[in-house]
């Protein structure tokens, strides 16, 4: 499995901004691992409602991140001189971002087509809620991010 970043890693203040960087340059080098290539920029997916929340036009930020030479710096700079990309906007991301998902909140519909073409539509575990935590399930660190003793405090 390729190894991205975390979603709440940050740069420039936002968070799933370094792990869209990630899979964009795997993207660019034609190795995006096949699990990611239907959801990368989708619409219903958290990629489209990073883009759609703060304007960007997927090619814009493609072409940003082609020319970075592999550094953040340039994406983060670019980033943050975009007008759409407010200290207020960033920080609305980052409290909407960890719902993505949940009933309610963007990106719910394609979470459930997740649930359903990975898990056979099964929850694989009481903890997973969300964009996020089905990530960190999946990457072997969901009890690091919602311990189990935390579900006890649930019911």
């Amino acid at each position: 499995m390729q190894k991205l970043r975390r979603p709440s890693d940050k740069l420039a203040g936002c968070v799933w901004l370094p792990r869209f960087i990630d899979k964009t340059r795997y993207y660019l080098a034609g190795t995006l691992e096949p699990d990611f290539v239907l959801p990368y920029c989708h619409p219903v997916a958290t990629d489209g409602a990073f883009l759609k929340h703060f304007g960007i036009q997927k090619q814009e930020i493609i072409e940003v991140i082609r020319l970075s030479s592999g550094s953040d710096a340039p994406v983060g700079e670019w980033f943050q001189g975009r007008s759409a990309c407010s200290a207020n906007h960033v920080e609305a991301w980052n409290a909407l971002a960890p719902n993505l998902g949940r009933p309610g909140f963007p990106v719910h519909r394609g979470f459930q087509f997740l649930l359903k073409t990975y898990y056979g539509g099964d929850i694989p575990d009481p903890r997973v809620d969300s964009v996020f935590t089905v990530i960190a399930f999946d990457e072997g660190y969901l009890e690091e991010l919602t311990p189990r003793d935390s579900l006890k405090s649930m019911q």
